[in-house]
């Protein structure tokens, strides 16, 4: 890998360096999915350099803003350095194609044509750097009918069946979060760094191509298909009940499993007699509608917290259904370290950690999301 000339501190001892320090990663994406994945690069310790048009990436004003800083955009694109390029001026064009002959791994997300136009499809950057690593993440894949449609979230989640499946028989709705997009995140940077281990075995350039469709089949196939796993199972689509279960003064989450952890519930509850009565019933489907609708009413007579005590005593899996806000002073959450605090221009930011220890260490956030161009002068040779 290249050697890195990123200023940004690691927040770590000395002796440790993050698994990817020497790695030299371009961004040219928008959005989430390739942004957030490039970050997750940056976390491990890469130098990602992120291209932006002259006007910047869109989605620096996307949703909800602070000091006229992208909140959303920010979360994304933590750690990196920002250089404007105009690839339509050939001078730009030309020093975009000069990153990209120093780079190990490329990441955009443009439409499958638009590389193309640029002259720049794996074939002619291969030849240009011939140890790179290029992921390219589509909306719906390189070639196909829909391949030069745009594609957003909520029209994945949906195309996918997440929608009707989360329906559960009631009208479809998206969930509130960029569920696809970050998903698509993920993946993409797990082979990100698959390419990398493919390209120093074949000592060759490597094209790793996803699509935002592919990515969700495969990551809702192991649960939400199973009665579609096997070619002749034509039944109905059945969820596993999973509620939300009102208390005095709120919600919790109780997710027992195993036959004793049903049990220990009903004892926890008061009423231990309910358990021969459910065992009768065969149906596994309405035996757990039965077990839930029962155990619903005596938990409206206590609080969370005692409730949670109570479960805890006898090793039944119960939690809160906490707000955002209150996740963030949860016990557990702040023994993990897993928020750092960073200094902008903007005012002081919460930022989150990659959520792994390398033999210990935390991998806090390394800096802040760049301004636009902010590293225009920097010299990224090398």
């Amino acid at each position: 890998m290249t050697s890195s000339s990123s200023s940004l501190a690691t927040g770590l001892n000395d002796d440790f360096r993050r698994p990817l320090e020497g790695c030299k990663v371009v961004e040219a994406c928008s959005y989430i999915s390739g942004p957030f994945c490039a970050q997750m690069l940056s976390d491990l310790g890469a130098d990602v350099i992120k291209v932006e048009p002259p006007s910047g990436d869109p989605y620096r004003n996307f949703g909800h803003s602070w000091e006229g800083v992208g909140t959303v955009w920010t979360n994304s694109n933590r750690g990196k350095r920002s250089v404007v390029l105009d690839l339509k001026s050939p001078e730009d064009l030309s020093r975009f194609k000069e990153l990209l002959s120093h780079a190990d791994i490329y990441i955009e997300n443009w439409r499958p044509h638009v590389s193309a136009s640029f002259g720049l499809g794996f074939d002619q950057l291969s030849q240009l750097n011939p140890r790179l690593v290029q992921v390219s993440i589509t909306g719906y894949g390189p070639d196909g009918e829909l391949a030069k449609e745009p594609a957003f979230d909520a029209l994945i989640q949906g195309r996918t069946g997440l929608l009707s499946y989360e329906a559960a028989g009631g009208t479809p709705r998206a969930t509130n979060t960029f569920l696809a997009d970050k998903v698509a995140a993920v993946f993409a940077a797990q082979m990100a760094l698959s390419g990398l281990i493919a390209r120093d075995k074949s000592q060759k350039a490597v094209h790793l191509e996803t699509s935002m469709l592919d990515i969700m089949s495969y990551y809702n196939f192991p649960d939400m298909f199973h009665n579609r796993t096997f070619l002749d199972d034509d039944a109905p689509v059945t969820l596993a009940p999973q509620p939300v279960l009102a208390t005095s003064d709120g919600y919790l989450v109780l997710s027992p499993v195993s036959g004793k952890q049903l049990s220990r519930t009903l004892d926890a509850v008061g009423h231990p007699e309910w358990k021969d009565e459910i065992k009768r019933i065969t149906d596994r489907r309405e035996m757990t509608h039965a077990f839930f609708t029962r155990v619903a009413g005596p938990l409206k007579d206590k609080t969370t917290a005692e409730w949670l005590e109570r479960f805890r005593e006898l090793d039944v899996p119960a939690g809160p259904v906490n707000e955002p806000s209150v996740h963030l002073t949860d016990p557990q959450v702040i023994h993990n370290e897993l928020y750092s605090q960073l200094q902008t221009p903007a005012g002081t930011l919460r930022a989150i950690r990659y959520p792994a220890r390398y033999n210990g260490h935390l991998l806090k956030p390394r800096g802040p999301a760049p301004g636009l161009g902010d590293s225009n002068g920097e010299s990224f040779k090398g």
